[in-house]
């Protein structure tokens, strides 16, 4: 009844995204690993994950992504099943602007539902309230800082994670480097962030990684675009993560 809920939610977001003052977005991505607030998810297995992303003028939006291992079998020495880790995410959020001068905002503030759909709800699902911020103007230059606060809690009443609740904050910046004269039509971002889990799925309440990221993009068919990416994070907290982990990914993207 939940996943029917959102679908019917998103159907209907889709049958008015024909409006002038929508816009779609789909996403056909995959990545080779899944690392999600340092975990990673489904055990060194690539990850498919298409997604569809309906905003409005006035800032609201809504977003399905699905996950899927791209293989099966067990991690974390047989405790886990990479078909258990498949996942629906559900996302409503709204996004602004505050501030004027060098404190201009960006901002976004929402709630996500993770949907593990093969197991039983009480099990896995979670939910999250999420608020992330940058600031464009704030160094006056092509370094963009930004923030990001997650505070995620079991889906259930008396659910088998019920003592997994806690807070992720985050705090980086991206950079746009000046490559534009040797690659031309091909920019370069770089990004950096550190993260602090503040007890989240039973983690010690620490400093727990840190990623660094580099990705581009390019022109694709019928108006989409191609977003290649790659990542290194460095773990710090072996209750997130046992090891550093390195993965990439590409994704193509078409809005209209």
């Amino acid at each position: 009844m939940k996943r029917l809920t959102v679908v019917l939610v998103l159907c209907g977001l889709a049958a008015t995204a024909t409006a002038q003052e929508w816009t779609t977005t789909l996403d056909l991505g995959y990545t080779s690993k899944h690392i999600w607030h340092g975990f990673d998810v489904f055990g060194d297995a690539g990850v498919y994950k298409p997604s569809i992303n309906f905003a409005h003028e006035s800032g609201f939006g809504a977003n399905l992504l699905m996950l899927y291992s791209d293989r099966g079998g067990s991690f974390d020495g047989g405790a886990s099943s990479r078909v258990d880790t498949t996942q629906y995410q559900y996302t409503f959020y709204y996004g602004g602007k505050a501030f004027d001068a060098c404190w201009e905002t960006n901002y976004k503030i929402g709630w996500r539902y993770y949907d593990f759909i093969k197991v039983r709800s009480k099990a896995s699902d979670l939910q999250e309230l999420f608020l992330e911020a940058e600031f464009p103007k704030l160094t006056g230059n092509a370094i963009v800082p930004h923030v990001a606060v997650y505070q995620l809690w079991p889906a259930r009443s008396k659910s088998d994670i019920r003592g997994a609740s806690g807070t992720v904050y985050l705090a980086g910046f991206n950079y746009l480097l000046p490559s534009e004269e040797i690659l031309p039509n091909l920019p370069l971002t770089f990004s950096w962030d550190i993260v602090y889990n503040d007890g989240f799925m039973y983690a010690d309440h620490d400093l727990s990684h840190m990623v660094w990221g580099l990705k581009t993009e390019f022109d694709g068919p019928a108006g989409g675009k191609f977003v290649p990416a790659m990542y290194f994070q460095n773990s710090f907290e072996k209750t997130v993560n046992t090891e550093d982990d390195f993965w990439g990914g590409i994704t193509y993207s078409v809005a209209f």
